[in-house]
């Protein structure tokens, strides 16, 4: 039976996000496949829904369920509660679970989440619908109002090639320091504005980092790139956001277009 709480500590692996982030193609473009679903008109449904849909997701991966019991425990430290009470301290579990090195949700979360708005039968398949809400209810409810577009950096060891508009279509670790950003082999090193990503580090497991989560649904605009001699440079800016995909786990299609333009 799975718990929301077990006796294992947490891992001292130091494997980040950033290694790898799960981006292992050389083409970054609109990604339409992605699950950029916001959940839009849907909030309240997809609340009632989430403590029988994690228990049911945990259950059915040994991967979700050891990650979310680790990232459980590094949320306990820092409570006088055993469990989470609320959206904003689930998300929070949600967020350590997804910063894990280890085990590495994030690299099949990333995968999945890139294809799983590709089809019906995709996204019936997909074993992290729990996660994926609960990130972006983060991404929409964590972010300051008053706060304008920040400058982040995001370094990985995949030569891109980067259309004019593009999206991550996955949830994206970034940074505020270009320090830490080159510390991860950038062949290719992104400096982006983004006005929708959410500052993490007091949920992340590594709070040094500064990091910038960005969703999958914000949209960026190339405004220059720069070879280098490991690799290129690329800077973009955030030019709105755009959902093909809105409220699918209650019943509204997979492949409809919602875009939210410069939003």
């Amino acid at each position: 039976p799975t718990a929301f709480l077990t006796t294992e500590g947490p891992s001292k692996a130091a494997i980040h996000t950033w290694s790898a982030g799960g981006l292992v193609w050389g083409l970054l473009n609109m990604s339409h496949y992605s699950l950029d679903d916001k959940y839009k008109g849907c909030l309240w449904a997809m609340q009632s829904n989430l403590t029988s849909l994690i228990r049911s997701e945990l259950n059915a991966s040994d991967l979700y369920n050891e990650a979310w019991n680790r990232a459980l425990l590094i949320w306990q430290s820092n409570q006088f509660w055993l469990y989470p009470r609320n959206m904003k301290e689930l998300a929070s579990v949600a967020v350590y679970a997804y910063t894990l090195g280890y085990p590495p949700l994030y690299i099949k979360f990333n995968a999945a989440t890139r294809i799983a708005g590709k089809s019906l039968e995709e996204y019936k398949a997909y074993p992290f619908k729990s996660l994926h809400f609960l990130l972006t209810w983060a991404t929409l409810t964590f972010r300051p109002r008053d706060l304008k577009c920040v400058k982040v950096y995001r370094g990985t060891s995949v030569e891109f090639t980067v259309n004019d508009l593009f999206r991550f279509g996955q949830f994206t670790s970034t940074s505020e320091s270009l320090a830490v950003a080159k510390r991860f082999e950038a062949v290719t090193l992104f400096k982006l504005f983004t006005c929708k990503g959410i500052e993490i580090s007091d949920m992340s497991n590594y709070e040094e980092e500064e990091e910038v989560l960005v969703p999958p649904y914000e949209i960026f605009k190339i405004t220059s790139v720069k070879n280098t001699s490991v690799g290129k440079i690329v800077q973009a800016k955030s030019v709105g956001t755009c959902s093909y995909h809105n409220c699918a786990f209650v019943g509204k299609a997979i492949g409809q277009k919602h875009r939210g333009g410069a939003t």
